[in-house]
């Protein structure tokens, strides 16, 4: 638990505040939140009087009152917020958490009620406050690391089961759902030939390296930032994880998250490297449904323009509620590789990144272009938008054959194959479309 040693005093306070406001749920008499700072202030140790007093009048306010239950851990969320704002402005500048005795809180943890805080808790509030992208990573991880350390991924979820892999262990469903049959079938893999393309593209990350300093460019981190839009159950999250890369994971589905979620706490020597993000993406800020097939439950499709009572056509079930956000609200580095599987919703997701794609290098996309879902005039259209953000797309694979400027224009370039893989140009060598990008 990396990130629960970086937090300072009054970052613990505030995880301690959101622990107990939990715990307030289970009893029979409640005490107001406002209580749980003064219990806060008697146990936590190794710390001067004068700051543990200002830390509790800060907890006291963002709780604001004698608010219980859910609606106590709907108002403490922006103290985890700002817990994780401070543990990422204390490891920028090299400074040293204060001391505070960690042992005590598993005796908080049992007591939490983590397995109702959703992203949208955490995020809302976080975002309000102006928090910046990579306060809002750790912020996902920290929430993923509290549910693992309360142990709550071991408690029985119906219709799914593990699968063991040589090193990653991952949560699927027991039936009705497409990527778990397949990993659970003789095959044991999904997308095989789009993990290689993944893993390929990871590996540029030293070529990358070499063009950005020829620019005169900052590299960047060493390790590679893999983005996993639709990240469903996590297969190609946890391949990119395993393959050394970073992760940040967006999938909207209850169900998958739950899913994700247990993966994360069954492989901790991963937890490090993935911030999972239980959010959707779009173009703005906006509640949307999600559904999916009776016969494919895990595959969540966005409907946005619909009432609940029309939402899901026949077929289809309503799975709940989401809400989206722009990416580039939520993400501001470089990123190696993005994959992109939303069910027809990825130009949407794109027309909401526009600022990390023109400040930023997103050197390699491979996003679905089902025309059987979004038909063939807008597979075309998704075809021209990429090439307008600066991208050279191929239906095949990272290393072309790539679509001419002609058939772009002309509208022959179609989506032929499931997937497109889009390869930022200044990537590639100078001269033909046709050739390969850069490699080691």
């Amino acid at each position: 638990m990396k990130h629960l040693a970086a937090l300072s005093t009054t970052g613990l306070l505030a995880v301690a505040v959101l622990a107990l406001c939990g715990f307030l749920a289970y009893q029979e008499a409640p005490r107001p939140c406002a209580d749980s700072t003064r219990y806060i202030h008697a146990t936590i140790i190794q710390q001067q009087e004068a700051e543990a007093a200002a830390a509790a009048a800060a907890a006291k306010a963002a709780v604001g009152g004698s608010k219980d239950g859910d609606e106590c851990i709907k108002t403490t969320a922006a103290a985890v917020a700002a817990a994780a704002a401070a543990a990422a402005a204390a490891a920028a500048a090299a400074v040293p958490a204060a001391a505070a005795d960690l042992t005590l809180l598993p005796r908080l943890l049992p007591f939490t009620n983590f397995s109702s805080l959703k992203s949208v808790d955490l995020l809302d509030p976080a975002i309000a406050a102006q928090q910046g992208p990579e306060a809002l990573k750790q912020l996902m991880q920290l929430h993923s690391q509290l549910f693992c350390a309360a142990e709550l991924h071991k408690e029985p979820l119906a219709g799914t089961t593990t699968i063991k892999f040589a090193n990653v262990s991952m949560f699927v469903y027991d039936n009705n759902d497409i990527v778990s049959n397949q990993l659970r079938g003789t095959q044991h893999t999904w997308e095989a030939g789009e993990i290689n393309e993944m893993l390929w593209a990871l590996r540029q990350s030293k070529s990358v390296l070499q063009l950005l300093v020829s620019q005169g460019k900052p590299p960047g981190p060493a390790a590679p930032l893999m983005v996993d839009i639709g990240a469903n159950i996590g297969w190609f999250t946890f391949n990119a994880a395993a393959a050394r890369a970073r992760v940040v994971a967006f999938e909207a589905m209850s169900s998958n998250i739950a899913l994700l979620r247990r993966s994360l706490c069954a492989n901790p020597w991963l937890e490090e490297r993935i911030a999972l993000f239980g959010t959707g993406l779009g173009p703005k800020p906006t509640s949307c449904f999600i559904i999916s097939g009776k016969d494919n439950q895990g595959d969540g499709v966005t409907v946005c323009d619909k009432d609940r009572e029309h939402a899901a056509p026949n077929g289809y079930q309503v799975r709940g509620e989401m809400t989206t956000r722009r990416l580039d609200t939520l993400l501001a580095e470089d990123v190696l590789f993005m994959k992109m599987d939303v069910e027809g919703y990825e130009q949407q997701v794109l027309e909401g990144a526009t600022a990390l794609l023109r400040e930023h290098n997103v050197w390699y996309i491979m996003a679905e272009c089902n025309t059987g879902m979004i038909g063939e005039e807008r597979g075309k259209e998704f075809i021209k938008f990429m090439d307008s953000q600066g991208y050279a797309t191929s239906p095949f694979g990272f290393r072309g054959p790539f679509w001419s400027d002609a058939d772009i224009k002309s509208g022959a370039a179609r989506c032929s194959n499931i997937n497109l893989f889009c390869v930022k140009k200044s990537a590639m060598p100078p001269a033909s479309s046709g050739a390969g990008p850069h490699t080691d």
